[in-house]
């Protein structure tokens, strides 16, 4: 099951303070810090208003940039949304072009309060309403803009094993060293004793001896075949 975003938690009293500055003319601003692959790597911040913004010492610069509502698949996938920068001036093209569209790479959005005198508030400079850290699992490029698909799990660093425990399936590639089969059958249903398997190969000191799945594995107490 997928963590619960955003990735901080927040007590409802702890809010008070930003609702209470709303009804003061402050406003929410949307900070977005995107990480390029450079030696050393590179951390472009922007933010998604008309005058840059400073906070935790950093300035957020105005730039073209907007993300989309977080989205959950009725499978139970992994919380994503799509962030959308403009393109209309090639700026960030040749940085995708060079780094592979940026895939794998984190990215931060924010959600600040902003006062009058462009101050973040209330009290802590380091208070942020909503924080969210991401990876890009996918990039699209057209002429006016990229669009990046964010995720908290980028496909790219989830490491896949390289064979599973399975009670009935040969796991060996048919006739390769592990198999050891060098018989005429062309074939093989790789199971134990199906009307093609191991044991239909005969006995020629490797098999069945040298199939490749667990027989003892043993079997569910409540029924079925693990």
């Amino acid at each position: 099951m997928s963590p619960p975003i955003p990735n901080r938690h927040y007590d409802i009293a702890l809010l008070a303070p930003f609702k209470n500055a709303l009804a003061t003319g402050s406003r929410l601003v949307w900070l977005y810090e995107i990480e390029v692959p450079t030696d050393p790597p590179t951390r472009y911040r922007f933010c998604a208003q008309a005058e840059e913004v400073r906070f935790r010492d950093h300035v957020y610069s105005p730039f073209p940039i907007a993300h989309e509502s977080m989205k959950e698949g009725a499978d139970g996938d992994l919380p994503s949304l799509a962030l959308s920068v403009s393109n209309v001036s090639r700026e960030i093209t040749g940085t995708l072009e060079v780094y592979n569209g940026l895939v794998g790479q984190p990215v931060k959005i924010m959600l600040v309060l902003m006062t009058e005198n462009k101050d973040i508030a209330p009290q802590d400079p380091l208070a942020a309403v909503l924080e969210w850290d991401f990876k890009i699992t996918s990039m699209a490029v057209t002429a006016q803009g990229a669009s990046a698909q964010l995720g908290d799990i980028s496909l790219y660093d989830v490491f896949v094993p390289a064979s599973r425990i399975s009670k009935r399936h040969c796991r060996f590639k048919y006739k390769d060293d592990a198999c050891a089969y060098t018989g005429a059958l062309p074939t093989c249903d790789k199971s134990l004793d199906g009307p093609n398997g191991c044991v239909a190969h005969g006995d020629d000191g490797n098999h069945p001896q040298r199939f490749g799945g667990f027989p003892g594995v043993p079997v569910k107490s409540t029924g079925g075949l693990i």
